[in-house]
């Protein structure tokens, strides 16, 4: 009889021991579903409220996440060394997916679906690299979501709205949300324009045997542009943090 188990050819790839990952989930299909879901547009905040739960609920139940990030319908979470399951990238892909995708299934009475990848990280300063690309596309998902809910208000289809955006700069979408919303994108709400983090925050207790550090996890709404000295900081901060050993 054929050895299956051989054909498992893909099981056994590792990430290296001394490296971070960071596994990043993306919703499946989302635009149908937001449209099934009746989901507020451009944002719905209890869409945003369920991807920040999901990785805030893996750190409480005690998995190694050192720090994660969520817009639209996305999470990056970030694992340092030592890995879970000895660095199986099928492990934590699917995992990370499948459990993300559970969370937001019961939350909204749906089934729904996230893909998975692995991006190495080598050190701290690519941590934060990542973060700041992925704030990034935060503003350009920003500008394209409003952009394209202004046009569909005047009764534009999808697919001739998307058309009359595509080739503008920012500074041109910016003015047609104005134009036709009356709003100055900077004023948007934060997390839309930056993200969600997700981290853990140190905490001190005042006991009769003196002060006590304890973890917490704190889902931060209002996150400092990554790319500025202030944003760099915290999220070295915020990886420094989750090592903390006493709980």
């Amino acid at each position: 009889m054929m050895n299956w188990k051989d054909r498992e050819i893909f099981s056994c790839m590792r990430i290296p021991e001394d490296y971070s990952v960071i596994i990043r989930v993306d919703g499946w299909n989302f635009r149908k579903v937001a449209e099934k879901l009746s989901l507020q547009r451009p944002y719905d905040v209890k869409l945003a409220r369920s991807l920040a739960s999901a990785p805030a609920e893996l750190m409480r139940l005690g998995f190694p996440l050192v720090f994660a990030f969520t817009f639209s319908d996305e999470i990056s979470f970030l694992l340092a060394p030592p890995l879970p399951w000895r660095g199986r990238i099928e492990k934590l892909t699917t995992i990370l997916a499948s459990y993300t995708a559970g969370c937001l299934s019961k939350i909204f009475n749906e089934t729904l679906a996230f893909d998975g990848r692995a991006v190495l990280i080598g050190n701290e300063d690519e941590a934060i690299e990542y973060m700041i690309w992925r704030q990034s596309e935060t503003w350009r998902n920003v500008l394209n979501s409003y952009a394209l809910n202004a046009l569909e208000r005047e009764g534009l289809s999808r697919r001739e709205a998307i058309g009359i955006l595509k080739g503008k700069k920012a500074s041109e979408l910016h003015e047609l949300i104005f134009q036709k919303l009356g709003l100055n994108i900077n004023n948007a709400p934060t997390w839309q324009r930056r993200g969600i983090a997700v981290r853990w925050i140190v905490k001190v207790k005042s006991t009769d045997f003196g002060p006590v550090r304890r973890r917490s996890v704190e889902e931060d709404w209002n996150p400092p542009l990554f790319s500025t000295p202030e944003g760099k900081k915290y999220l070295l901060e915020s990886i420094h943090k989750a090592q903390v050993l006493d709980r």
